[in-house]
């Protein structure tokens, strides 16, 4: 990887709020079951995940799904514990699309979810 990186977002707009993948999420969402789906990653390699979370202990499960026109499927990926507003870096080389899914979410005081997608462009 390059030793100099600009980040930039993956979904355009304006402000914070409309470029968000995953917007006030308080339950449990499906797999992206079209091609078409999820986020281009426009041919980067790394990608970071930025996560908010609001409630009282709130805990969200999600699955990472990727895309690969050699299959022309979804391919489940990593599974990650969000439960503070937290950030994860992931090698994504050759991957075309990138999608999210929440499989459980727990806490109390109306848990909510918020997610940018990050595209590591080399400088």
């Amino acid at each position: 990887m390059a030793t100099k990186v600009n980040v930039r977002s993956a979904i355009p707009g304006a402000t914070a709020a409309s470029r968000r993948i995953l917007s006030g999420v308080t339950a449990t969402t499906s797999a992206p079951p079209h091609p078409g789906d999820g986020v281009l990653l426009q041919r980067n390699e790394v990608i970071h995940l930025f996560f908010e979370v609001a409630g009282t202990n709130p805990v969200f499960s999600v699955q990472i799904w990727w895309f690969t026109p050699i299959s022309g499927k979804w391919h489940k990926g990593e599974a990650l514990t969000v439960n503070a507003n937290d950030l994860a870096t992931i090698e994504v080389q050759g991957l075309s699309r990138v999608a999210l899914q929440v499989t459980a979410v727990s806490g109390t005081g109306t848990p909510t979810l918020d997610a940018w997608l990050g595209l590591v462009v080399p400088a």
